[in-house]
């Protein structure tokens, strides 16, 4: 009869040890078969986009603008002898009628001037008359003079034809009176003479005095007149900046501007533009008749069409930084539209060239509908470029590469790049118009440690961005 050895009982602790090493083993395993897992839904998960083919346009972005109208009317501080100071101004951003008072100036030391400027002429008026009365009685008593010297004179004549039977004594004596009667005679006249052009000076002397204070005080007037300005044609009201101090501000009641500044313009809002500048380095790039899009800061919806009107030859110093150097430049708006209002912030998107080239509009006769030259459907489809986010183009030991799919798996595909602008990029060779290219490189996704690159959840979505 066999004996039955009896199993040794193993010590709870040493089961608790080996279940933990089991455990942990298939943890590892569970480990590996999750991370196969996680590796081939990650390579089927790398963001990607396809080989977009349509225009492709290259763009230049002007910030900072800032509205204005083509066309406006400049109200201006009068050029006047004496302080301006502004007591009146219509308010700013109001629709002005003709005949409304929009600025006024104060108008105490102008008034003043103009009674003193009265005053004057009045003086040398009074000057004149009395001159002209002086002269009057001086010339009539000359006159009177000369008269009774003529009548002298005859009865001298006469008493030599009486003493003609006289003594030789006598008669030469009533000769010599006659002679000294014509000496007189003709001395009157020749002082009568002189006192008229003497009088004459003094007369156009006063005269010019006249004159002239009548010149002031019409000068006096009319710049009294020119403090109060008023509307010579509706728009609206907005102010200019002048500078105080260190500094332009806007114009307000109490300024003291010098005259001839513009102090307020009412813009023509039929016809706006943009005032922007473009930083050196790009100033080649533009041209007057380059197509923009305009949008608004305060409008961030609608685009504007417009056209660079003019690029100026100088450059300037960049406000706040004098190390930069900018070139204006002015974007005209081509429709109208109320919305459109001075002073408003405007980026300006500016068309530099479009792949293929648009066609040119033309006009067959004056005044005739704009032509655009016709295009055969697969003509056009041919030019068409294929363009790629730059995001999928990387470098790799010296060679320019994507990654395309096939058949979910991603796969190194060298291309030739052309243009490019902020975003996209032409492809030239390497890729088909049915391809797929990675928004990440691959390979560095898959090396990652602790597994899946974070792609954000989402499909990305596939807008033609390089087409406007």
């Amino acid at each position: 009869m066999t004996e039955t050895q009896p199993t040794p009982k193993v010590p709870a602790r040493k089961r608790r040890t080996l279940a933990l090493v089991v455990m942990g083993v298939l943890a590892l395993a569970a480990a590996g078969m999750a991370s196969r897992v996680l590796l081939e839904e990650e390579s089927a998960a790398v963001a990607s986009f396809p080989v977009q083919q349509g225009e492709f346009v290259i763009t230049l972005e002007l910030r900072n603008g800032e509205l204005e109208a083509v066309e406006a009317e400049q109200i201006t501080s009068p050029q006047v002898r004496g302080q301006l100071k502004i007591t009146h101004l219509f308010p700013e951003g109001e629709i002005v009628e003709v005949g409304d008072l929009i600025l006024e100036f104060d108008k105490a030391e102008f008034e003043q001037k103009v009674t003193e400027r009265e005053q004057e002429l009045e003086a040398v008026r009074a000057e004149l008359e009395k001159t002209l009365a002086n002269q009057f009685v001086e010339i009539g008593r000359q006159e009177a003079d000369i008269e009774n010297r003529t009548a002298q004179v005859r009865l001298a004549e006469l008493q030599v034809e009486k003493m003609k039977f006289e003594s030789l004594v006598e008669r030469e004596e009533a000769r010599l009176k006659a002679l000294q009667d014509q000496l007189a005679l003709t001395q009157a006249q020749r002082k009568l003479d002189a006192q008229l052009i003497v009088d004459q000076a003094d007369r156009k002397k006063r005269e010019l005095d006249v004159a002239q204070k009548e010149r002031r005080l019409d000068r006096a007037r009319k710049d009294l007149e020119s403090l109060s300005v008023n509307a010579e044609r509706p728009g609206l009201v907005v102010y200019e900046k002048i500078w105080k101090g260190s500094r332009a501000e806007k114009i307000r009641v109490g300024d003291e501007p010098w005259g001839g500044q513009t102090l307020i313009t009412l813009p023509d809002l039929s016809t706006m533009q943009v005032q922007t500048f473009v930083n050196e380095v790009d100033v080649d790039k533009l041209e007057v008749g380059q197509l923009a899009h305009v949008r608004l800061d305060a409008l961030p919806g609608p685009l504007f069409e417009g056209r660079i009107t003019s690029v100026a030859s100088l450059g300037r110093e960049k406000e706040g930084d004098k190390n930069v150097k900018v070139f204006d430049v002015t974007v005209e708006i081509a429709a109208e539209d109320s919305r459109l209002k001075p002073g408003m912030t405007a980026t300006s998107e500016v068309i530099i060239e479009t792949i293929p080239p648009r066609p040119e509009t033309v006009v067959a006769d004056s005044g005739s509908t704009p032509v655009v030259p016709e295009a055969q459907e697969g003509d056009v489809a041919a030019l068409l470029p294929l363009s790629i986010p730059i995001d999928a183009v990387f470098e790799k030991e010296g060679q320019t590469l994507v990654y395309r799919l096939e058949d979910g798996q991603p796969v190194e595909q060298i291309v030739v790049l052309g243009k490019r602008n902020e975003d996209f990029v032409v492809v030239e060779e390497g890729l088909g118009m049915n391809d797929r290219v990675t928004l990440l490189d691959p390979t560095s996704t898959l090396e990652t440690v602790g597994g899946v690159a974070d792609a954000g959840g989402d499909d990305v979505t596939e807008t033609a961005a390089a087409t406007p």
